[in-house]
């Protein structure tokens, strides 16, 4: 039986992480849910066969391996710096019983299914009259202030980026292939990570293309998901974790899943790091959770249109921040064929919509914040962009827009 040490330093989360196209503060406690019988057992949205086994105490790799063989399922993946492994199970195997005797195992603090994610998007400078977004964000008299440090690095946890795209190539700084292990560059295959990073910080002023929401802050491409839009939540927190070990000061996850531990440990492990989490509502269109936008201290985003109206595609509820642009938002798409531009999008711009969208508008507005304020925590920047929002809908906050639609020039000042 063989077993890979992943980065040797993450814990892997294994979840289909679902892409908020059109979809989900540090100083905030995150409560750990218990794991029933019930919860443990929800195999409907994991991998099959696959659990996500987070140790109570140092593991080795030869310990892993023999715990592992006791309830007779393989190592997949093993980290020894957040101490957890996704073991699997022979097909049909993975019985309630023998969950639950790893659960009462006094080695396990907890084990979980390991989820899916997938993108969850509505399919629907030269091109800047194209970016109605970009008014209803109040973008242009916040530029007049700020066009944002190079030294704020926006992470884009994602399906990759177009390395090569004339909007984006100047704006990278150096990312990470999680599916690959770092053997392969975090390019992109799908089309939803190129688009959101344009969103966030294409570049801007250069006579091509669009104008990105933080002009002068750079991007990190961190490639979590595949050709499909799809991943677990295994690797999005390895993504997450290695992102903020290596300078990202914002995280955009345009992306969504079910409720789970991995994923909600390296989202804490980022706020207790100084990061803004900025994630999507999800693409229901239903007051449903999506995770992480329903964990405390993250700003989760729902999307509007250009009437200033909810999206008839976001998703609402009482853990909503803000809401943002996010019906046909023109951004950068792959110069090349991926998933998308074969068939349904134009390659180098085009126009998606979903809570994916409205996500990265606000973690570029972030990113400008935290480039006219360095010190500020990430508790800070959501108290910032949410209490400048443009109240709308009911008086004060409301489960459709939050505390309203976000207004960069309020929050830069």
């Amino acid at each position: 039986m063989s077993v890979k040490k992943v980065f040797n330093f993450t814990s892997k989360i294994v979840l289909s992480l679902s892409i908020a196209y059109s979809m989900t503060s540090c100083s905030e406690e995150l409560t750990t849910p218990e794991l029933t019988p019930s919860t443990i057992t929800n195999k409907a949205n994991a991998v099959k066969g696959q659990y996500v086994v987070k140790f109570s105490r140092v593991m080795t790799t030869a310990s892993t391996l023999q715990l592992a063989k006791s309830v007779n399922s393989q190592v997949i993946k093993f980290s020894t710096r957040t101490n957890n492994a996704v073991i699997e199970f022979p097909a049909g195997t993975d019985s309630d019983e023998t969950i639950q005797s790893l659960k009462a195992n006094s080695l396990v603090e907890y084990i979980e299914p390991n989820y899916k994610v997938t993108t969850n998007y509505t399919v629907s400078d030269p091109r800047s009259k194209d970016q109605q977004g970009l008014a209803v964000a109040n973008l242009a008299k916040a530029w007049d202030i700020t066009f944002g440090d190079p030294k704020i690095i926006i992470g884009v946890i994602d399906t990759g980026i177009d390395l090569g795209h004339p909007d984006l190539k100047n704006k990278l700084v150096d990312g990470y292939n999680v599916i690959t292990q770092g053997k392969t560059p975090p390019r992109d295959d799908n089309g939803h990570g190129t688009h959101a990073s344009g969103i966030a910080a294409a570049d801007t002023n250069n006579k091509i293309g669009i104008a990105g929401t933080a002009p002068n802050c750079k991007i990190m491409p961190i490639k979590t998901l595949d050709a499909k839009g799809s991943g677990d939540i295994y690797n999005v927190a390895l993504g997450v974790i290695w992102a903020v070990d290596h300078g990202a000061r914002v995280l955009n996850m345009s992306l969504g899943g079910p409720q789970n531990e991995t994923l909600k440990k390296a989202i804490e492990y980022a706020l207790a790091k100084n990061v803004v989490v900025v994630t999507a509502m999800g693409n229901d269109g239903k007051n449903v959770k999506a995770y992480p936008a329903a964990l405390p201290g993250v700003i989760s985003v729902g999307s509007v249109d250009f009437s200033r109206s909810r999206s008839d595609f976001s998703n609402y509820g009482d853990w909503i921040s803000v809401t943002a642009p996010g019906s046909q938002i023109m951004s950068t798409m792959p110069t090349y064929k991926t998933t998308m531009t074969e068939f349904e999008k134009e390659e180098g711009y085009d126009y998606l919509d979903g809570t994916s969208m409205a996500c990265p508008i606000v973690a570029g507005i972030a990113a400008l914040v935290l480039s006219r304020n360095p010190d500020y925590t990430p508790a800070e920047v959501k108290e910032r962009i949410q209490s400048t929002a443009t109240d709308t809908g009911k008086k004060g906050f409301d489960n459709e827009y939050g505390y309203g639609i976000v207004n960069a020039a309020k929050a830069v000042l």
